[in-house]
């Protein structure tokens, strides 16, 4: 289990598929609406100071997740590594689904050459 700043826990699943999923949702949710309650609370409109607020939330609450992470390597190498390894990876599926570094263009390029139809 991993606790954000705020106290909220997301649950460990074997399927880290869907642990990384609830922990980033969780991440930006509790983020969001941490900065909203600050910026209410200084009576401001201003979008960039929301943002800014925003944006330091989620790098707190990452940092507090990383902090619980090496915390986890005392007592359990295997599921910290295991953990970070699959934070790595699915931060490069998301990039390459938005970028376009032409890998899997060229990997369907060379299905179709493959293909006799």
């Amino acid at each position: 289990m991993i606790k954000l700043k705020n106290g909220k826990n997301v649950q460990y699943n074997d399927n880290f598929d869907i642990f990384f999923k609830n922990l980033m949702e969780a991440i930006i949710y509790e983020s969001k609406n941490a900065a909203l309650e600050e910026n209410s609370e200084n009576e401001t409109d201003n979008i960039d100071e929301l943002n800014e607020l925003f944006l330091k939330e989620i790098m707190d609450n990452c940092i507090y997740v990383t902090h619980q992470l090496f915390e986890i390597l005392k007592t359990n190498e295997d599921l910290s590594k295991f953990v970070v390894t699959g934070f790595i990876f699915n931060s490069i599926m998301i990039l390459i689904s938005q970028s376009n570094f032409g890998i899997l263009d060229n990997l369907k390029e060379k299905e179709k050459k493959n293909n006799i139809h």
